[in-house]
């Protein structure tokens, strides 16, 4: 698979009708796709991708978010913010006390660099989806995720990977 040539930061991102505008200040610490029935009842798709970022690299420049609370199967509380106007998922903040925020990568402006390290949740997956054997793929949700911070670190241009 190429190596994946981030972008200079800050990149900007917004929802969909253009009410709510972001900046990312910094690069994520990993991207992952995910195949969890939650996930593919959230985007309408096969998956949804999930960029972990430090929260303070996350900066709404323009709009207002509502949030929401989903309950998982596991019965976690995970807080979602949306546009208030479309309804566009944004970010997703973990339960507890806030380490990182999960980015939705779709919604920056140019996804052209975006490229899943990992996978979650084969075991959910679309009978059609593909993954590729060099990414790392789970059967369900992993229980460390150093590795897949590594296996991003790993897929970065060697001019890349010293951002942020």
């Amino acid at each position: 698979m190429p190596k994946v040539t981030l972008p200079t930061f800050p990149v900007q991102g917004g929802c969909a009708c253009g009410a709510v505008r972001y900046e990312l200040t910094t690069p994520p610490f990993a991207l992952f796709a995910c195949h969890c029935a939650d996930c593919q009842t959230l985007t309408g798709s096969a998956f949804s991708l999930a960029m972990p970022i430090a929260p303070d690299a996350l900066r709404i420049t323009k709009g207002v978010l509502k949030s929401w609370v989903r309950v998982a199967a596991s019965g976690r509380e995970i807080p979602q913010y949306v546009c208030a106007e479309c309804g566009v998922r944004i970010y997703t903040a973990p339960p507890g006390p806030v380490s990182s925020l999960t980015l939705r990568p779709g919604t920056l402006d140019d996804t052209r660099w975006l490229r899943p390290a990992a996978a979650f949740w084969r075991a959910s997956a679309q009978p059609y989806v593909m993954f590729d054997e060099d990414m790392l793929v789970f059967d369900t949700q992993p229980d460390d995720f150093m590795p897949v911070a590594r296996a991003w670190r790993d897929s970065l241009a060697p001019d890349t990977s010293n951002q942020g």
